[in-house]
């Protein structure tokens, strides 16, 4: 039972911390981030633009940004869930 809840817990953070670095890389938690302004004025432009017309001089969080740390947690808890649940031992007939 202790090795059932021990790898469950494991591959819960594995997934979690996973799911977290790959949004990360991505960018997920900003419409404009910091790195893009400063090549953009790196370019010798005054801001980034998003869109034309638009031009961003400060960093634009995402409205998706707030939910992310639960969306990591949920499938952490769910691959946990299903690791406990795939480790249980057969019957044997």
């Amino acid at each position: 039972m202790v090795v059932r809840i021990l790898a469950s817990l494991i591959v819960g953070a594995i997934v979690g911390i996973g799911w977290m670095y790959i949004d990360r890389v991505r960018g997920a938690e900003w419409e404009v981030s910091p790195q893009q302004i400063a090549d953009a004025k790196a370019q010798g432009k005054v801001g980034y633009e998003s869109r034309p017309g638009t031009v961003a001089v400060l960093p634009i969080r995402s409205e998706k940004a707030d939910i992310l740390p639960f969306k990591w947690a949920i499938g952490g808890i769910v691959a946990a869930g299903l690791a406990f649940s795939a480790l249980k031992r057969r019957k044997s007939a």
